[in-house]
């Protein structure tokens, strides 16, 4: 097929029921390359009616086929309202963590590469709170980098709600070295929201693990407003 051809079969599987579509998209994703090139031109074009059709061959032609798609899949990801966002979703999660994760936190990484980072982070967090909990435990280390960092520029607002949300999916026993970013957290949000949240989240932690911390929490407990 060539590209004016996949471009037309891709349209039609759009609009054809689902015996039909899974036909053509078999199909075309036996020429991976040229149904690639077409996908990111129609998600380039922000053409929404050929959104989701883009990802499903996207996701049909499979890994390691699809990998040059994996940036572009995050960025659907990222994008809470995008269309298609489930299936690109999908498409990251048939590719597995061992793959997928290293390109999440380099994406997560360096505000300057974001025009929009902390909507950016918000969406993977949100991806990570119902995924499977490997690729959670897999990006908690960075997620706590970034709960930990006072040097973001005011253009990079950051709701870190939804760090905490990733970090409670991972669970106490598995971040207990997030403990000190979380009190220091709590301790200058205070009574906000995500001050509380990050306070619940310490009281979700065993006596045992909190016992080292005790003189640090009391002192904290102690301050004045």
């Amino acid at each position: 097929m060539d590209p004016k051809e996949i471009e037309a079969a891709l349209e039609a599987a759009a609009y054809a029921e689902t015996e039909q579509q899974n036909r053509l998209l078999n199909e075309i994703a036996s020429f991976p390359e040229e149904a690639l090139s077409i996908a990111f031109k129609i998600l380039r074009a922000m053409n929404q009616r050929l959104w989701r059709v883009a990802v499903q061959i996207i996701r049909t032609i499979g890994y390691p086929q699809n990998a040059e798609a994996i940036l572009w899949m995050i960025a659907c990801v990222e994008d809470k309202n995008f269309l298609a966002r489930e299936e690109a979703i999908q498409t990251l999660l048939d590719m597995g963590p061992h793959v997928v994760v290293p390109y999440l936190i380099l994406e997560m990484w360096d505000a300057k590469r974001h025009q929009y980072w902390g909507a950016d982070v918000e969406g993977i967090c949100s991806m990570l709170t119902f995924v499977d909990r490997a690729y959670a435990v897999a990006c908690g280390p960075t997620l706590v980098y970034i709960l930990g960092r006072s040097d973001l520029p005011p253009d990079k607002d950051l709701d870190k709600g939804f760090l905490l949300d990733v970090l409670k999916k991972i669970g106490p026993d598995g971040v207990t070295y997030a403990l000190p970013t979380l009190i220091d957290l709590a301790s200058r949000e205070g009574t906000s929201d995500v001050g509380k949240q990050a306070q619940r989240l310490i009281q979700s932690f065993s006596e045992e693990t909190l016992e080292p911390y005790k003189l640090l929490l009391d002192a904290i407990a102690e301050k004045p407003e």
